[in-house]
């Protein structure tokens, strides 16, 4: 059992095991330091995480051990994970709201849809969007909305065990301009396809869903700040051809350096962004997105990269990156 096997203890015992049991370094950030970073500053398990990047000794007395792997790199990939996920979450939050505009957009140019006719057949398809509305009834930012355009019921359950009172919606008068502010991204993608569904004539011309889906599963990684960089060995994923084509098209990137690096989920998925970034935004928002995630990329990303000089893995992940972003106007 897990309390028995990983009990509670303290960051300096946490440090104790890094050295003892893993073989990690304590010579740029002393054991004291290292200490201080896993309790104030960032914990044990999300630090540790990136020591998936390097590889372990399999023979001799230091078997199981971790090669060259000082604790100061982890902290580095963990910094540079950091900002890495604000600049994606921004974009992807760009494409999002870009998605957004042209719909309503397109909405108000179809003098055959009033915008209430799009919700109805929407939720008719997808009714689970209400219930995700339901637990929003509640919030300060959304509940005078859905109170205005959802009519309301409210639920007291009760049993032995559990009293709760739960918000139902009886029935939706809501516009389209309404309830994109109230679904999710996953959602607003579902969206847009009923409407081309419905108005074949008058699309909207918007990346597939084989680059969005990917899109949306990077901005919920950044949303809830999760690691994105603690693994950065190939074969997480399959890429999709068109992503493939993309990276084929690139100069400086071999077939082979292309295939390792978009089998990474991450970097897969970071290149689905930018494909996406590049044909959704308008040109000024582009411009300052891209030139954002190249300064990062250009300085921060490389300014410890001397720490990788031994770890093919991380310096030729932080290299291929730099590749795709140079390669765009």
């Amino acid at each position: 059992m897990h309390r028995n096997d990983k009990p509670k203890i303290s960051a300096c015992d946490l440090v104790k095991k890094l050295k003892d049991e893993k073989g990690i370094k304590f010579n740029i950030t002393n054991e004291t330091d290292a200490a201080e970073y896993i309790k104030n500053i960032n914990n044990y398990l999300r630090t540790a995480s990136y020591r998936k990047n390097y590889v372990k000794h399999l023979l001799g007395e230091n078997k199981g051990k971790y090669i060259d792997l000082e604790f100061a790199y982890l902290t580095e990939l963990s910094t540079i994970d950091m900002h890495l996920r604000t600049i994606l979450f921004k974009m992807c939050v760009d494409i999002e709201h870009a998605i957004k505009t042209k719909l309503l957009a397109a909405v108000e140019d179809n003098p055959l849809e009033d915008g209430y006719n799009l919700v109805d057949i929407f939720i008719n398809d997808n009714p689970s969007v209400l219930s995700k509305i339901e637990q929003k009834a509640d919030s300060v930012f959304t509940g005078a909305l859905i109170e205005k355009y959802f009519n309301l019921c409210y639920i007291f359950q009760s049993n032995t065990n559990i009293s709760d009172l739960r918000t139902r919606i009886l029935s939706v008068d809501c516009p389209v301009w309404v309830l994109v502010e109230l679904i999710s991204f996953g959602d607003t993608i579902k969206l847009v396809e009923v409407y081309n569904n419905i108005y074949p004539a008058n699309k909207i011309d918007l990346p597939s869903r084989q680059l969005l889906m990917p899109v949306k599963s990077l901005r919920n990684a950044c949303a809830h700040n999760n690691c994105l960089l603690n693994n950065m060995n190939a074969g997480t994923t399959k890429p999709t051809q068109l992503v493939t084509n993309f990276v084929a098209s690139i100069p400086n990137v071999g077939k082979e350096e292309r295939n390792k690096k978009l089998s990474c989920r991450p970097f897969f998925e970071i290149v689905c962004l930018i494909i996406a970034y590049e044909h959704t935004v308008s040109y000024n928002v582009k411009t300052n997105g891209f030139n954002g995630l190249k300064d990062f990329i250009n300085n921060r990303m490389f300014r410890n990269i001397n720490y990788f000089q031994t770890n093919q893995v991380v310096k030729t992940s932080f290299e291929f990156l730099k590749k795709i972003l140079d390669n765009l106007p």
